[in-house]
């Protein structure tokens, strides 16, 4: 079974990048979107700024780090059930971190198990 992950490096972020309640509702967000199921969350907070908040889903995970001084977010999308969409749950966070420059979207196929037969 093969599953894709993504890393999302979304440049001139015009949403709240040092707040993390409003990202961490908006990683609630995508995980229902795509049927995920949250089992905890984590954050934190940098001085003088910025944040780092995972959403722990029985899925895998949501992960977002900002760096609000490069009007930065860095996103790590892993969905362990390969019927379940992370370019739909990027949308939700798209919608709220409003990368005006750029998203670059870096797409890994992740091997979970071998095929039946195969080494």
């Amino acid at each position: 079974m093969e599953i894709t992950q993504l890393i999302i490096d979304a440049y001139g972020c015009q949403g709240p990048l040092n707040d993390a309640e409003p990202i961490l509702d908006a990683m609630t967000r995508a995980a229902e979107r795509v049927g995920a199921h949250s089992i905890g969350q984590a954050q934190a907070r940098y001085v003088p700024h910025g944040i780092t908040a995972i959403l722990f889903l029985a899925e895998s995970h949501i992960l977002v780090s900002t760096w609000p001084e490069h009007q930065l977010a860095m996103v790590d999308l892993l969905l362990c059930n390969p019927d379940m969409d992370p370019y739909a749950a990027w949308a939700e966070l798209e919608a709220l971190l409003k990368p005006v420059s750029e998203a670059r979207i870096n797409e890994t196929l992740r091997r979970v198990a071998l095929e039946p037969g195969t080494s």
